[in-house]
């Protein structure tokens, strides 16, 4: 089996999603940015790069500058194993966050090119020398800097932060996946693999965030920086982050529905960011229930799947019910309820029969749901759903009462 050390991270990250969180990064924090491997080379291409650093670079020396104070930023980020701030050749402010899995370090994000609004950097800036030594007029270069942005200090920590945890949070589900197919061929033909190849394959479910929810976080983020101060913009942020955080840890396969439900609280705060006054939800679970304990990231799917499915085609507003029951046997049922456009007969039975499959037809969230508590659980657990059209959806969730 291949180490993660053997990859390169073209081979392991999608290039052209990763240029998309790239540029949405860039748009968010107003700030430039570019993906480099292990070598300082750019797997992707820059994002809202300065006039002035763009001016620098085309000349050869320029260039040279340039390219040697990435890798030294990204050298010292991956020594210190953490995202560092820095003064670039030049003078102005850069960030970068190395990207490291199982200690080998892959490559790193770079970002910057600002002036620190606090500290006057701008001043810091020798243009008669860079034009001197780059052979660059010296007009050219100042009416390039009088561009550059200046941006406070506790901005560029909060975005070098946010910034690490995207760039590792990208290469571990890369690992992931390729890890993932990688069993998948080598076990075709030895089926004494197999119960090996379903634990990987859980393992990799749980390092999975639906794009269509990031994506649209962060044009919601970048929108609101745009319009509001920085704070709840900043809560937003944090909020996203814990919920990566949590769905790359692997450290425990069970959890407690009690910290299940934190999760869901802060996924929820972000939709209702996102679609204001149109969204509302309830949770009423026993206390007793919180204890209890149910694979991670069993909850998240199914509000995800009632907003997209339930709640976005409608125009009314929207509300999502979370409801636990400790039923006679013993066990714990959860429903998640929405008032959405529900669906008819014939899609209800298509959908159930998709999740109850062998097969990857459709409704891949919520089979995914099912084949995990089914696998740790048994045939008697899992989740079972009622829909009509217009009358809105209800999943119910079955689980042991497990400590």
């Amino acid at each position: 089996m291949n180490d993660s050390k053997e990859y390169t991270l073209s081979e392991i990250i999608d290039i052209y999603s990763l240029q998309d969180i790239q540029d949405k990064f860039s748009k968010m924090t107003n700030l430039s940015a570019v993906t480099v491997d292990r070598f300082g080379t750019p797997i992707t291409a820059p994002s809202n790069f300065t006039k002035f650093c763009n001016l620098l670079r085309t000349t050869k020396e320029g260039y040279r500058r340039c390219s040697n104070c990435d890798a030294e930023g990204g050298l010292k980020s991956m020594l210190l194993k953490k995202p560092i701030v820095y003064t670039c050749h030049a003078g102005l402010t850069d960030l970068t966050a190395p990207i490291i899995v199982n200690n080998v370090y892959l490559g790193a994000m770079l970002c910057g090119q600002v002036v620190i609004e606090e500290h006057k950097t701008r001043s810091l800036v020798n243009l008669k020398k860079l034009s001197i030594e780059l052979d660059i007029p010296i007009e050219d270069l100042k009416a390039a800097l009088n561009e550059i942005k200046s941006i406070k200090r506790n901005k560029i920590i909060d975005s070098a932060d946010f910034l690490s945890m995207f760039a590792n949070y990208i290469a571990e589900m890369g690992v992931a996946n390729v890890t993932h197919a990688e069993l998948l061929k080598e076990t075709k033909e030895k089926m004494k693999f197999q119960q090996l190849v379903k634990d990987t394959q859980i393992k990799s479910i749980q390092s999975q965030v639906n794009p269509h929810f990031l994506f649209n976080t962060l044009n919601t983020i970048a929108g609101m920086a745009l319009m509001e101060d920085s704070e709840k913009t900043a809560e937003l942020i944090y909020s996203l982050s814990d919920i990566l955080r949590y769905s790359i840890k692997n450290s425990e396969d069970m959890v407690e529905i009690g910290v299940e439900l934190e999760n869901i609280q802060k996924y929820l705060f972000i939709q209702i960011t996102r679609y204001s006054d149109k969204l509302s939800y309830d949770i009423k679970i026993p206390d007793k229930i919180l204890k209890y304990k149910i694979p991670s990231m069993t909850l998240q799917p199914l509000i995800e799947n009632a907003i997209i499915h339930g709640l976005e085609p409608q125009n009314n507003p929207g509300k999502i019910n979370v409801v636990g029951e400790i039923l006679p046997d013993k066990s714990v049922l959860i429903k998640i309820t929405d008032n959405g456009v529900g669906m008819s007969k014939e899609k209800l039975d298509m959908l159930l029969g998709s999740i109850n499959s062998s097969g990857n037809s459709g409704g891949i969230g919520l089979k995914i749901v099912q084949d995990r508590l089914v696998y740790y659980f048994g045939d008697e657990f899992g989740i079972k759903i009622e829909s009509s059209p217009h009358s809105g959806t209800t999943v119910y969730v079955k689980v042991p009462p497990i400590y």
